[in-house]
């Protein structure tokens, strides 16, 4: 398991864009909105998506001025019976 955490910083008058526009992509989970478009989102990996892929998809997006990883956790994948 991959998970990041991530401090978006978008221009205030795009805000309401950007979080739309992220809740697109598949493993984000927007968590927190404070003043001046500072967006608190984790980036978890997905079947079809790496984490990296979608922080590089979120620097991409009209109206964003920074996206910081702030955390990074990963875990390796709990095995299951079937995978032994």
């Amino acid at each position: 398991m991959n998970v990041c955490g991530v401090l978006v910083h978008a221009n205030p008058e795009k805000t309401d864009d950007v979080i739309q526009a992220m809740s697109t992509f598949d493993g984000l989970e927007v968590h927190h909105t404070a003043g001046a478009g500072r967006i608190v989102v984790t980036v978890e990996d997905t079947d079809r998506t790496l984490a990296l892929d979608t922080l590089a998809a979120i620097h991409k997006l009209d109206g964003i001025v920074a996206a910081s990883l702030v955390y990074h956790c990963f875990e390796p994948a709990a095995v299951t019976p079937a995978d032994a």
